[in-house]
């Protein structure tokens, strides 16, 4: 799980919890292991971060025009 963090937070730092780090904004962070996913997706639903490539937001897209019938002259 990548996740790009959008506010600076405390989190832990390893396994057992014992250490912390502050996960700072701007940066892109990325787990792999159990305790790291659970961490980082505490903050993607606190909203401190975004999952890359998983919330982003939708491109703009156009609507298609349906074809007009044209008008004929008499």
């Amino acid at each position: 799980m990548k996740v790009m963090m959008i506010k600076n937070a405390k989190g832990m730092a390893n396994a057992s919890g014992g250490a912390t780090m502050t996960y700072e904004a701007g940066k892109e962070y990325e787990g792999s292991e159990a305790w790291q996913v659970k961490t980082l997706s505490f903050f993607v639903k606190q909203g401190m971060a975004n999952e890359v490539g998983g919330n982003a937001a939708p491109s703009e897209t156009k609507v298609a025009r349906k074809p007009r019938a044209k008008k004929t002259e008499d």
